[in-house]
């Protein structure tokens, strides 16, 4: 969710109300792109807090471009560039980076940004007091230094090929002024807040002494919308600008006239069905391929995804555009016969039931996929009891790792970068509530994040892809699409393939 950035943490959309109108955009006549206006922004949810490492909900991210930047960042292609490092350089072994950071960055209160400052910012966020996601994907670093003012030495346990990419979301936040945070955050990037009200709107207007293009907007208001339907006609009717995570449902009535849809190339959510991997039945891997066959994917596309993403045949956490997507791959579409035979070995019989562990009046796909699997299941003789729970009973039911759940499948989601290492370490021994621990996968994994040679790196990440695969540790339906809607006259906004919003670029025109 990125770390892996599931409900529990950061995917809940919290319908809830408030509509701001007035756009106040200036435009030129001939509808061409110009500076200046104000871009109001609309998500089904508020943002509580606006410290970065701490994110409550996956919309805070949509902040972090605008006021942080950090040693790197993904370009709207997919690829890692240079943010606040202009180049970086890796040791042989690939366990020691090094850094060069740009000339004449200041944070907005115009103190100057140094390795130091990097510094201090890494070791917040390795701080074990300080509660961030991204602490797994730089819990291997042993050391960070700043041999010089411009220089930031970072020394990992084990080699990492893809570190430049596992601290994309590791922004460089003042240390300094941590207190005060919530009410003047201290940032690089091209934008400064004016205002905040937690849960209910942010103001940001430009940075004045950002480092590099000056923004084109005057101001950007980020803004709780009111229930879907009340935020599609602010969208119509030009009182929101920017509509993020459009739900599903409507998404194809926004198609065409004065609304343009913005999403990822290479959709990277995906939704997540957890078993127990240590207990019966699950622990026996042919009933887990058995439910990878009762699964119907297109069904479950279709009815409860709107048509909004892409099918995952071979269960697989990476789509089958991800440039990472290989490996002799099982096809476990819709198969009934199959199901059947394999829950049989499994001692799953006729008669047997299973139950899907849902949520009560959130997650309508949830509780759509659940009924579609459950019609399934009757057609060979297995009951699915689907048992709707109060959200807030999740933890204490599977979280962390390491609890009993025998005979239940757990619906839950990630949303997580392109890169395998930072989608696929979920499968790793203490991540994925399903319990699943395979010294294989676990051996392939750091072969395929050690290598520096990119097709060589495919080829490695192939074999645990294929590991995955064959064990099903948990059922992938779909990598689900997250839809933006914006109007026709805004430019410049694009989505990461985890539903990330940027606006850094964005422009206004008639």
């Amino acid at each position: 969710m990125s770390r892996r950035r599931a409900w529990l943490s950061g995917g809940a959309l919290v319908i809830a109300a408030l509509l701001v109108s007035g756009c106040g955009s200036a435009t030129k006549p001939d509808g061409t792109a110009q500076k200046g206006g104000t871009l109001t922004v609309a998500a089904a949810q508020g943002i509580p807090q606006l410290n970065p490492a701490i994110r409550t909900f996956a919309w805070e991210e949509m902040l972090f471009p605008l006021l942080w930047n950090g040693l790197t960042k993904t370009d709207a292609s997919g690829k890692v560039v240079g943010d606040l490092a202009e180049r970086w350089e890796a040791s042989a072994d690939q366990k020691t980076w090094t850094f060069t950071l740009k000339q004449g960055v200041t944070f907005s209160n115009g103190d100057p940004f140094t390795a130091a400052s990097a510094v201090a910012a890494f070791r917040y966020y390795l701080d074990d007091k300080t509660a961030t996601q991204e602490k797994n994907k730089i819990s291997m670093v042993t050391d960070v230094s700043a041999p010089d003012e411009k220089t930031v030495v970072i020394t990992l346990s084990e080699p990492i090929a893809t570190f430049p990419a596992g601290i994309v979301w590791v922004k460089m936040i003042d240390i300094d002024a941590l207190g005060s945070i919530d009410k003047q955050p201290i940032g690089t990037g091209p934008y400064v807040v004016q205002k905040f009200t937690p849960d209910d709107s942010v103001t940001l207007v430009p940075n004045k002494k950002f480092f590099g293009t000056a923004p084109a907007l005057s101001a950007i208001k980020v803004v709780k919308a009111a229930e879907s339907t009340a935020a599609v006609t602010g969208l119509r009717s030009g009182d929101i600008d920017v509509l993020w995570s459009v739900p599903q449902g409507d998404v194809a009535g926004l198609e065409g006239g004065d609304i343009s849809l913005v999403r990822p190339d290479s959709p990277s959510q995906w939704p997540s069905w957890e078993v127990d991997t240590t207990s019966a039945p699950f622990n026996d891997v042919r009933a887990r391929q058995a439910l990878a066959y009762a699964t119907d994917r297109e069904a479950i596309l279709d009815a409860a995804y709107s048509g909004q993403g892409e099918v995952s045949p071979t269960n697989n956490a990476l789509g089958a555009k991800n440039p990472w997507f290989a490996g002799d791959l099982t096809d476990y579409s819709y198969d009934l016969d199959k199901a059947k035979k394999l829950f049989a070995e499994a001692g799953v019989t006729e008669g047997s039931t299973l139950t899907w562990w849902g949520v009560a009046g959130q997650y309508p796909e949830w509780n759509t996929s659940g009924e579609i699997l459950q019609a399934s299941l009757k057609k060979i003789g297995i009951t699915l009891k689907i048992d709707n729970n109060d959200i807030g009973t999740w933890v204490n039911s599977f979280y962390p790792a390491g609890k009993s759940y025998p005979g239940y499948i757990v619906p839950n989601f990630q949303s997580t970068p392109p890169e395998p290492g930072y989608s696929l370490n979920f499968y790793l021994p203490g991540r994925c509530e399903c319990n699943w621990q395979d010294p294989e996968f676990t051996a392939a994994f750091a072969a395929a994040i050690a290598e520096p040679d990119e097709k060589a790196r495919k080829e490695k990440w192939g074999k645990a892809e294929e590991i995955i695969n064959r064990e099903v540790p948990l059922i992938v339906p779909l990598q689900s699409t997250v839809v933006s809607a914006t109007s026709t006259k805004v430019s410049g906004v694009w989505v990461e393939g985890g539903g990330q919003l940027h606006l850094e670029d964005v422009r206004l025109k008639g």
